[in-house]
């Protein structure tokens, strides 16, 4: 590792800190990641602290952090009781192996995980776009990032749906749905909302390009390699809890009445996983290691 400051060995070591006390904890909680989750949404907004205050200064990370959770837990809320717009749903968290607080319908730990997920989803983008937040004064870059950053979001929970909801029940789809009882309205609505707080955080940075800092840890390739890896874990979170999995032929049904085995719904998390979110994470690398003229650095 070449010489860095000491502000620098300490978001280096904690950094990637975080990202394996996350990956132990799925290996431990794989016959039930429920555990792994509430460390994700600690682990993940700890990150985002580190990392983003490195990029944006504590003004600018705090309002990515306010943005993603007042807007989630609003618009989740909202749908609870008009299903407007992820549908009709609600959660239930009452087999869950540890108390969960709410905030009116929706539990808590709700916000921060699209505050965590939702940072690397936008910092995915944005090294996709070669670093399109820096470049906001390109009007194109305004409404292109965080349309391109909600769709690196959604892909999360296209992976989670089968298992977390379908299996694990923590929220129940009342009509059940076309993909493994989980309706197309609800990723129309994690679209609507993911690209409604990048939108107004993109909004607010063209209008402070200041803020956002070019030079110190962003420099360092480690920075960007951190949050593509840490994105890259909870995919593969998916794998382990597969192959824990494999012969589990218990039967799950929904509320329409259609019915899986548990095996088949994490293999389709799999098989999402491979063709969305692992995709993403090596468009991102690749675009890291371009040099100038868009080849690859050898």
């Amino acid at each position: 590792m070449k010489k860095m400051s000491s502000s620098a060995k300490l978001s280096y070591y904690l950094g990637w800190g975080l990202i394996l006390i996350y990956f132990i904890s799925n290996l431990i909680f794989v016959h039930d990641p429920r555990p792994a989750t509430g460390i994700l949404a600690l682990a993940g907004c700890i990150f985002l602290v580190i990392h983003g205050v490195a990029r944006y200064g504590w003004k600018g990370t705090g309002l990515f952090v306010i943005l993603a959770y007042t807007v989630s837990t609003f618009l989740e809320d909202l749908s609870i009781h008009t299903g407007f717009p992820f549908g009709n749903y609600h959660y239930d968290l009452s087999s869950a192996p540890f108390a969960v607080p709410f905030i009116d319908q929706v539990p808590v730990v709700v916000g921060p995980i699209y505050i965590a997920v939702g940072y690397l989803s936008w910092t995915i983008g944005s090294i996709i776009m070669n670093h399109a937040d820096r470049h906001l004064d390109k009007k194109r870059n305004i409404f292109l990032l965080p349309m391109v950053s909600a769709f690196i979001m959604v892909q999360f929970d296209l992976v989670q749906d089968p298992s977390t909801s379908t299996y694990q029940g923590l929220w129940v789809w009342e009509n059940g749905g076309g993909f493994v009882g989980v309706p197309l309205v609800n990723f129309l609505g994690w679209y609507f909302t993911c690209y409604l707080f990048m939108q107004i955080f993109t909004l607010v940075l063209a209008k402070n390009q200041q803020m956002i800092k070019t030079s110190g840890l962003v420099d360092k390739k480690f920075y960007w390699m951190q949050p593509i890896v840490l994105y890259l874990t909870i995919a593969f979170s998916y794998v382990t809890q597969y192959i824990y999995h494999i012969d589990n032929e218990t039967e799950i049904q929904d509320l329409a009445g259609n019915t899986w085995t548990v095996a088949n719904l994490y293999e389709i998390s799999v098989t999402v996983m491979v063709f969305t979110m692992l995709y993403s994470a090596v468009l991102a690398i690749v675009n890291l290691y371009k040099d100038a003229n868009g080849d690859l650095k050898t």
